[in-house]
Formats: C-alpha cells, structure tokens, sequence
C-alpha cells in the first residue's frame, strides 16, 4: 500500500485523550472520596482514650481492694487457727501438770502408808476423832507426846488426801497444817477431841509450796556472759518434762513473759527453741544467753511440769507465763482467778479472809481424783453464765407455782409438769396457808428465794433417795422410774442451782462421780442399803474357809439369786469375786435405768453439761456440807438506815438498838437462843438460809421501829429490809426478837 492511502496518526491526540481521561478520572475519585468517605478527624480519637483510662484505673482499685480482702480473711484465719491451736495447748499443758501434780500427791499419800505400817497404835493413848470433808469419820489412839507428824500420817493415808492439809477442832479458830512440826500436845489437842479435815486442791498446795520459798519464787535470770548454776536442797526429787515454745509469735503489746511473783510455783522444764518470731513491740523471749546462778535450799521440792506454751501471744487480763528458753530453766505459774466482768450493780457476797480460806479448803476432790485438769473457772462465773439464759421479765401463767409449806414437793411436780413450763423464764410462787388462801406476797424475789429453800430440803427427804442425810445416793423406786420422778427432781435441782444458787449439798461422792461422767471406784459392802443383804454379804465376807462361804451364800440364796450372784465357789478369791459383783450391782447396775433419768432432768438450762466441764467448781454446792453462819457474817451483811446524824433518837435508840442485835447474833451462834439459829434470821430477813453464790439482788438494810406499839421485828423479804423494835432493855430486845422469828408465820411478819 502507498503512503497516500493511509495518512500517519497524529500523536498530539493521544496524548490530549489521555489527558482528558485522567482529568475525568482524578475528577472522580476526588468526587467519591469527598462525598462517600469524609476525613478523618484526630480530635475524637483522644475524646475516646480518656474513658479507657479511667476504667482501667478503677478497674485496678477495685483489684487491689480486693486483694486486701483476701489478705484480711487469710489472717483472720491464721489468727483463729493460731488460736485455737493455743488453747488446745494450754488444755494439754494444764492436763499435764495436773499429772505431774497428782504422782506428787499419790507418792505422798503411799509415804504416810508406810510410815504408819511401822507405827503400831498406843493401846495406852488418848482417842482423837477425825471427820472428813465427805461425812466420814475416823479415830486412832495417840500419845499426846508423839509427833504431830504421825497424827498426820493416819489422817492423810485416804485415797483422796491432798498432798498438804489442815485439822481444826470445830470450836477452834485455829487451824494445824500438815507440814506443821512438834508434839500433838503442842497445839492444843487433847482426849476426845474432834477434828476436821480439810482437803486442799493442787492449786492450793502449789501456792503453799510457793509461800514457802526463801523469797517466794526464784526465777532464773540470764546474763550476757558466763554459764549459769542451779543448786537447792531439797527432801523431794524433782520431776522434769519438756515444754515447747510457740511456733510464731505476731506482734503483741503484752508479752507472755513476765517479772517473777511473789506467788508462784518453781519449775523445771527443759524446753524447745522457736522455729519463727516476728516482730514485736515486746519480745516474747530473752536473749539468748549462758545461765545465770540460782541459790537455794528449800525442804520443799522442785516440781518440773510439762507446759506447752501459745502459739501467738495476745493482750489478756490474765497473769503471764514466766519463760525463759534455755537448756535447763525456771517456769512460773501464775494461777490466779480470772476476774469476773462487773456490773452494774454488785450483788453483796459475805467474804473475808477467813470465810475464803475455809470455802477453798472444803473441797476434797477439787483436783485430785476427778478425771483431769480443773478448769480455773470460779462458780460466780459459771452461774452467772446459766443465769443468762433465764428472762427475768418474761413470767408466762404456766410458771405460777402454788405451794403448799407442808406438800411443797407434790405442788411442784404439778407445776413442773406442766406443758408450758418454761425453766428459762420467771418463776412466780404463790404460798397457800392451810385455808387454801394465798399468803398475799407478791412475788418480787422473796417467796422465790424461800420456795427454792423449802424446795432443796424436799427433794433432800424424799424417797428417791436413800443413806445418811450429808451422804445420799438414789434408791430404787419402781413407782418413781414409771412415773419419771427421777427427771423431774434432777429439774427441780438445776432449777434451783440457777434461779437461787441454792445446792443440795447431800450428794455421795458416788453419785455425784456418776453425773459428772467420772469413773467410780468399786462399791464396798458397807454401801449397800439394804440391811438384811448387808449382813448376808458380809458373812460371806468373812468367812475363812469354802465351806463357810458356801454355807453363807446359802443362807443368801433368795437375794443373791435375784441379782444373779448365786453360785457355789471352789475358792476364797471366788468368795471375794462374788461379794465384789453383788455389791457392784446393787449399788450401781440396779439403779442404771434411774441414773439414767436423773441425769436427763440435769440437761435442764445446761447444767449437766458445766457439771461435767467443772466437777470439782460444783463439788462444795453438791457433796460438800454448808458451811455454818457466823454472826460476823450477819453484822456486816446489813446497812443500817440510821436517822440523821446527831439526833436525838439516833444517840438514845438506835444506836443502842444495834449493840442489842450484835450481841444477839453473838449469843446466838454461841448456842444460848436454841432453837433460833443465824441461818433462821436470815430466812426471816430475805427467805434464804445461805447468801446465795451470786449474791442477793442489793443489799439487806435494817431500819427501826419508833412506834411504841410495835414490840416484834418484822421484814420484807422482796426488798431485802429487816425492821428491829426498840427496847430499853437487851433481855427484852432479846425475847421479842426470838419470838418473833420463831412465830412468824410467812415473809417476815411475827
């Protein structure tokens, strides 16, 4: 083809159709970006970051809160377990030293034995009775000139003899200690005489031993340099067992240690170093350092007792431990009372130094044979605890108790039985005379505090129980077992125990082990009750060869065959085994299904369960006799509501009136106004015979009567006010008095 028929492309078109294209590209996409998608503003993105922050932040706080409640519980945990594993050491720590305590007091009672084995009886001596805590009585024949130690020696062989004691003669104020020295001539003992024996408890004798130390305790101090030495005479071995020291100590403002006591006990113990202490602003430990020197002799012995002491130390009103953690050191046992929170309003308890020392000596059993460690509770502090639980404001219709003076135990199983009677609420007693009519007291406090009296002595004659009146067990009753009078007399006493503090004080040793849950020791023969069967059994008893057994198991035949004791014997240890068993049974099978109801009635406002934690707190107010009125007692129990101060009637009547009444109270007590004793005034006064545990509600006040009319005393037994008449002569303040206690017929009137 030729040039002409094709003519060349021009290339500027091109390029300005290109040009075009892209214009209207660019133009376009300008276009969309503007319309479909706006710009990006950075202001907003920093608007929405701040929120993020803040709820990151808060999210942070509430983090850590409750990392701090976590760290809070762990260690309110670790404390209560650290707690907890204190108290299960102070519990094994006490149980300890009671241990250790007790093989002291069983080598002492084994060492009287054998002295006295060697000691024959002066058929040529004057007899001296001995009475014990328990009721029993025993004499010996002695030499006025023998030692007072061989008089101790028979007393103190009783299997529930504390390790020291006393003897008193009744009329006596005086009385001899057992580690007393000299002849019996000495102090005042003489033919005939009567004493009575006092027991004391483990914590008792440790803070005798103590008082008894050169400067009442040693402890043994550390010093910086140099090795310390121990060196003591002493007529007893001392027992050694180890202590363990706490596990952690956390920061404290009291320490567990403590400067040495004038009353506390010396012991060794051997103890363990702690694994951890933490800081604290007292250490609970000294430093470590060499022994310092301790000096002593002493014939009283060095007691080393097993301690386990807290794993955490806290603030208490409790006295300290006394610790020092070397090889070889000296512990001090402070076993004072715990004190008793206060009240409002103190309730009046008759007590001085005497009266404290006579009450903490009465008990035989407070630490001895009871199964363990006493708990160091006092009896105010329990009964104030079962107190608790009764509402004094709340009296429901169901608690009236109407009663008869001469049938008062009938007229209170009526009430008792009752389907709403509440042991936990107010008891309103109505006293009915022998017209059927009530007396007209209303029942602010006195006729209860009396029922309660007249209720104890009812439940201490009836026929549930049998033996001599300071040393009753149960009897066999089938009428009663069907009738379940057992339960509802055991309801009747811990009533009595918690809305009036007032105790049977008649319970054998036996029974009352038997409620606590204590082991008993095997029954005697001379426990059975039952005449004729005693008799048969001792027979058997005594027979000397198996045909005589044999023949007296016979002549028991019908009774032994009941209880199933009836076999022919080969033996006289067969002879022995089978009086053993019929004793056994009579005395403690029989009565399983009434001891069984018994207890029952104790549940009753958790009696039975403190019984059983404190036995020996409970033993005074359960086996124990009371302890007799003084005319001290009575002289400071009252506050005298005299008239103003300097006048007329106050220097002339008055103040003679109450010289009348101390002399009279004297007199009484010295038995010259039978048959008007110091516990009837007081029944007279407040309708108590005894000043309750917790004391009465306030004071008792005695007030005069001016009127001329008014010959007799009288009394409001709800408000505590004893009215005294006034006389010119004592001899017939005397016989007015006397007579109008004696005449009164209720609450106080004569």
């Amino acid at each position: 083809m030729s040039q002409n028929s094709f003519p060349p492309l021009a290339a500027p078109a091109v390029d300005e159709t290109s040009q075009v294209v892209s214009d209207q590209v660019a133009s376009t996409s300008s276009a969309i970006s503007m319309n479909s998608f706006p710009p990006l503003s950075i202001a907003p993105v920093q608007e929405e970051t701040a929120p993020v922050a803040e709820s990151t932040q808060a999210q942070s706080v509430v983090a850590n809160q409750a990392l701090q409640e976590w760290r809070a519980i762990r260690a309110q945990q670790d404390q209560e377990y650290n707690t907890s594993l204190l108290v299960d050491q102070e519990k094994e720590r006490k149980k300890l030293v009671y241990q250790a305590c007790e093989e002291r007091r069983q080598k002492a009672i084994e060492a009287r034995r054998r002295r006295m084995s060697a000691c024959e009886e002066p058929s040529d001596g004057v007899l001296i009775k001995f009475k014990y805590p328990n009721g029993h009585t025993n004499m010996r024949k002695f030499r006025l000139s023998e030692p007072i130690q061989i008089l101790f020696d028979f007393v103190g062989q009783d299997d529930i003899a504390s390790e020291i004691f006393v003897v008193q003669e009744a009329a006596s104020s005086r009385s001899v200690e057992s580690s007393s020295s000299g002849s019996i001539m000495d102090y005042g003992i003489k033919a005939s005489s009567t004493l009575y024996v006092l027991w004391f408890s483990n914590k008792d004798v440790q803070e005798i031993l103590s008082d008894q130390q050169n400067d009442g305790a040693y402890v043994l101090h550390h010093t910086s340099h140099g090795q310390s030495s121990l060196s003591e005479t002493s007529t007893q071995p001392s027992l050694s067992v180890p202590s363990f020291q706490p596990l952690l100590s956390e920061p404290s403002t009291r320490s567990l240690l403590s400067e040495p006591s004038t009353r506390s006990l010396l012991l060794s113990v051997p103890s363990f170093q702690p694994l951890l202490s933490e800081p604290s602003t007292r250490s609970l430990l000294s430093e470590p350092s060499t022994r310092s020197p301790l000096s002593e002799t002493s014939t009283q012995p060095s007691l080393s007792v097993p301690s386990f002491q807290p794993l955490l130390s806290e603030p208490s009103t409790q006295p300290p431990l006394t610790l020092f953690s070397q090889p070889q050191e000296i512990l001090t046992l402070h076993d004072e009372p715990s004190l008793s929170p206060s009240s409002a309003q103190e309730p009046i308890i008759i007590l001085d130094e005497q009266d404290e020392t006579v009450s903490q000596n009465q008990s035989p059993v407070s630490t001895h044979h009871l199964g363990g460690p006493v708990d160091e509770t006092d009896l105010q502090t329990i009964l104030k605890k079962m107190v608790s639980k009764v509402d004094g404001s709340f009296c429901p219709t169901s608690n009236q108790i109407n009663v008869c003076r001469d049938n008062v135990l009938l007229c209170s199983v009526r009430a008792f039985k009752r389907r709403f009677f509440n042991p936990e609420a107010k008891l309103d007693v109505v006293f009915v005379d022998e017209d059927d009519n009530g007396e007209g007291a209303v029942d602010e406090g006195g006729p209860t505090r009396e029922y309660l009296r007249l209720l104890m002595r009812a439940v201490h004659q009836s026929n549930i129980f049998e033996g001599h009146e300071k040393d009753r067990q149960l009897s066999l009753d089938t009428q009663a077992l069907q009738t379940k009078l057992y339960m509802w007399v055991a309801k009747m006493i811990a009533v009595c125990v918690v809305h009036g503090g007032v105790g049977p004080h008649f319970f054998s040793e036996r029974l009352f082990h038997q409620i606590c849950g204590i082991p008993t020791r095997p029954a005697t023969v001379d426990e059975v009750g039952d005449h004729t069967f005693r008799e048969q059994l001792i027979k058997i008893q005594e027979a000397t060869t198996v045909r005589e057994a044999n023949g007296a198991i016979a002549e028991a035949a019908d009774s032994l065959s009941i209880i199933g004791a009836l076999r022919h014997v080969s033996s006289l240890e067969e002879k022995d085994s089978l009086v053993q068993s019929a004793a056994d049974f009579f005395v403690n099978g029989r009565l399983a299904t009434a001891l069984d109801q018994f207890v029952e009635g104790l549940k009753t406002l958790g009696l039975l369960e403190e019984l059983r934690k404190n036995p020996a707190v409970f033993y005074n107010m359960f086996v124990s006799e009371e302890i007799p009125l003084q005319a001290k007692d009575l002289c400071t129990l009252f506050d005298v509501d005299f008239s103003a101060q300097g006048s007329n009637r106050r220097a002339r009547e008055e103040n003679m009136t109450i010289c009348f009444w101390r002399d009279w109270l004297i007199d009484i007590e010295e038995g010259e106004c039978s048959p008007v004793t110091l516990e009837k005034v007081l029944e007279f006064t407040s309708g108590a015979s005894t000043v309750p545990p917790l004391g009465f509600p306030h004071r008792p006040q005695i007030q005069f009567l001016h009127e001329g009319n008014r010959l007799f005393p009288e009394a409001n037994t709800c408000i505590l006010v004893l009215r005294l008449p006034l006389h010119s002569s004592y001899e017939a303040f005397k016989q007015y008095m006397m007579e109008g206690i004696l005449q009164a017929p209720t609450f106080g009137l004569a």
